[in-house]
């Protein structure tokens, strides 16, 4: 087989890339289909730079995880909607079957062969992030979202969210928020686990906007406040105050560290969160610059101050080990 980033020539075993270091997913090792595109090689690599599949936090009081065919099947053909004549032949390339013929020949064929409708909720929602990452247009985006039924206004990023977040909704990672009075940090960090972000950036603040649209779609505009201030005169503020301005809520606090120096300065402003917020408060941390024993150790440090990390990196981790973790 070949790397998917590098295109270097591998032995069908491996799991990483000898040349480039990327992490090796097939279809026959990790059970997860990959699409063509035609300006590509035919399988998409499964991360990249501007990709990640967030955590999941599955509780005993939380649905269990389940597939639902029928929105499987409207994603699938907004899906093939969208391809080119050459794309579907890339496509069934990809899984293995003849990719001759007209182009609703070719869809049927996929229609048949695809293991995307029969995938386990675990792999389902990695999948349905390559096939975005494809398909990553506005307009296209905006179809998908009729389809669904969602809202199909906004931007990019907003509609490939959306769309994810459905996902989530649909196969029953977590359920929509009827009661926005009654917030706390469970109901929360859900949301925040399963957050995508779409665009890496080394400046942290390039990543509130994305995230601030994110959590006022989940909880209202009035249950999201940016830059609070921990206290009456205080100038340390808080990136993200969830629910009640007044009353409680829930901290978010995002982190983008480069060195251990960093790390303690983080640990010091905590430490003035905690006495606001005692144990609702969740870190999000991105870690990219850091090395991979400093971010371990740090999340290690919070979790003993009873904060909850959500680590997001480009790097993919399985939606079935994370529940099971």
């Amino acid at each position: 087989m070949f790397c998917t980033s590098c295109g270097v020539k591998l032995p069908d075993e491996a799991r990483f890339c000898s040349s480039c270091g990327s992490r090796v997913a097939s279809a026959t090792s990790s059970g997860v289909e990959q699409s063509g595109d035609p300006n590509q090689s035919p399988a998409p690599p499964s991360v990249s730079p501007n990709q990640t599949t967030p955590e999941i936090l599955v509780a005993e009081d939380l649905p269990c995880p389940r597939a639902d065919l029928e929105f499987r099947k409207k994603l699938l053909e907004s899906y093939l909607k969208w391809q080119t004549s050459q794309e579907l032949s890339n496509w069934l390339q990809v899984i293995g079957q003849d990719s001759r013929g007209s182009v609703e020949e070719k869809k049927t064929r996929i229609r048949e062969h695809t293991q995307y409708l029969s995938m386990s909720p675990e792999t389902f929602p990695e999948q349905t992030v390559n096939y975005l990452r494809l398909l990553n247009r506005t307009d296209i985006l905006s179809d998908i979202c009729v389809a669904l039924g969602l809202d199909s206004d906004g931007s990019k990023s907003t509609l490939f969210r959306r769309i994810y977040r459905e996902v989530g909704y649909r196969e029953g990672w977590f359920t929509p928020i009827k009661d926005r009075s009654a917030i706390d940090k469970l109901t929360v960090l859900q949301f925040v686990r399963w957050y995508p972000i779409i665009r890496w950036s080394d400046y942290e603040r390039d990543y509130y906007d994305d995230f601030a649209d994110e959590m006022i779609e989940v909880f209202g505009e009035d249950n999201v406040h940016e830059q609070v201030p921990v206290a009456h005169g205080s100038i340390l503020k808080i990136d993200f105050h969830i629910g009640h301005p007044q009353n409680g809520g829930v901290g978010v606090e995002f982190k983008l560290p480069a060195n251990n120096n960093e790390l303690q300065r983080a640990l010091g402003q905590i430490d003035q969160y905690l006495s606001r917020y005692g144990s609702n408060i969740i870190l999000v941390l991105i870690p990219h610059r850091l090395r991979s024993t400093e971010g371990v150790l740090f999340k290690e440090t919070l979790r003993r101050k009873g904060i909850e990390t959500v680590m997001k990196t480009p790097d993919f981790s399985s939606i079935a080990a994370q529940r099971a973790a």
